[in-house]
């Protein structure tokens, strides 16, 4: 079980590895103090790693942490990239960009969240127009935002959940449960009803590194979804579309792209999408480096319990201790071999899109 007192140390200890390994490699570093604290009274950052010619028209960037405590195993691909040496320090034809913790504060805190409770990839929406309805999302809201929470009701969602998935499938259960919702602020999926302070430091360091580029490719790098260890790019988007046969001639197979008008594709709110909105013009692709970890059931179970945990209970307790590992299992990958297997897919992904550009 983890108390406050470990988390806090598993975030210094996967930041001070990164910023390491970024200083052993020779790269630049910049770090933005977030405003909040972690756990324990830490401080919290995004830090941004960059190295190459950065007047060079040519941007790879890695991105971790945008779904918070999904960055743990993010750090550890970026900091083996640097360790390895894969993204070149004195490449003079191409500027390298890592950023390390999009949403510190949910990653010290073992959330997918931030610290508004929202989800990140459903807050890059433009709240100045009338905001999504997820129709869906009513039929589960109830089960999925308890007021009490125990083992007897952890066995009632399960079951609810394999029933549902049995009943709808997994994409469409997907978009319901997790397409995002702009009614309920201390509801799971929540997408906020202004932008955060990670979307406003995202796009800052966004707008700065796409500065006079022509060529750029956005890697954001995620778990929870799919088989366990296994590392799969996810973007949506049409076979003849000129981004989509970009990223096929990079990363053939390793691709998933689903045509943007399939139903049980999200991309309203996401990361992606929007920053490829503000470059429009160029030749830019953002997409999703996603790695399978636990049963859908039991990743959904770790959100539903870690939600109530911080709306009904205190996290320096038995039971929070208790969840967060729940969140730590559902999101990180103990299994060292499943971890190489993980890095070594990031390692061809990003060597792939290095030696495109």
């Amino acid at each position: 079980m983890i108390d406050p007192a470990e988390m806090a140390e598993r975030y210094r200890n996967a930041r001070d590895l990164f910023l390491s390994n970024a200083r052993l490699a020779k790269w630049e570093i910049c770090s933005i103090p977030h405003p909040l604290q972690g756990p324990c009274e830490i401080d919290l950052f995004t830090d941004v790693a960059y190295c190459g010619n950065v007047e060079s028209t040519n941007l790879l960037m890695v991105s971790s942490g945008t779904h918070g405590i999904e960055g743990y195993l993010g750090s550890e691909i970026q900091s083996r990239l640097l360790a390895d040496d894969v993204m070149a320090v004195d490449r003079a034809d191409r500027h390298a960009v890592m950023v390390h913790a999009v949403n510190p504060y949910g990653f010290a805190w073992h959330r997918r969240v931030n610290e508004d409770n929202v989800d990140l990839n459903r807050n890059f929406v433009d709240f100045g127009l009338p905001l999504a309805v997820n129709e869906g999302y009513e039929e589960f809201r109830s089960i999925l935002n308890p007021v009490e929470w125990d083992d007897e009701y952890e066995v009632k969602l399960k079951a609810e959940a394999a029933r549902a998935l049995e009943r709808m499938g997994l994409g469409a259960l997907f978009k319901a449960v997790s397409g995002g919702q702009y009614e309920h602020p201390s509801s799971v999926q929540y997408g906020g009803n202004a932008p955060t302070w990670s979307r406003r430091t995202m796009e800052d360091i966004w707008v700065r590194a796409v500065a006079g580029k022509h060529r750029v490719t956005q890697i954001d790098l995620h778990t929870g979804l799919g088989s366990p260890g296994e590392g799969v790019l996810m973007t949506y988007g049409t076979e003849e579309q000129s981004r989509i046969k970009r990223a096929r001639d990079m990363w053939q197979e390793i691709l998933v792209s689903p045509p943007a008008d399939t139903g049980d594709v999200l991309a309203k709110g996401v990361l992606g999408p929007h920053l490829e909105s503000l470059a429009s013009g160029r030749d830019v692709l953002a997409v999703v480096l996603e790695y399978g970890t636990k049963d859908p059931v039991e990743v959904l179970c770790a959100i539903v319990a870690d939600n109530w945990l911080h709306h009904h209970a205190e996290v320096d307790s038995e039971r929070g201790a208790q969840i967060k590992q729940l969140m730590l299992d559902a999101f990180y990958l103990d299994d060292i071999s499943l971890r190489e297997k993980a890095y070594l897919r990031a390692k061809e992904v990003v060597i792939a899109a290095d030696a495109a550009g």
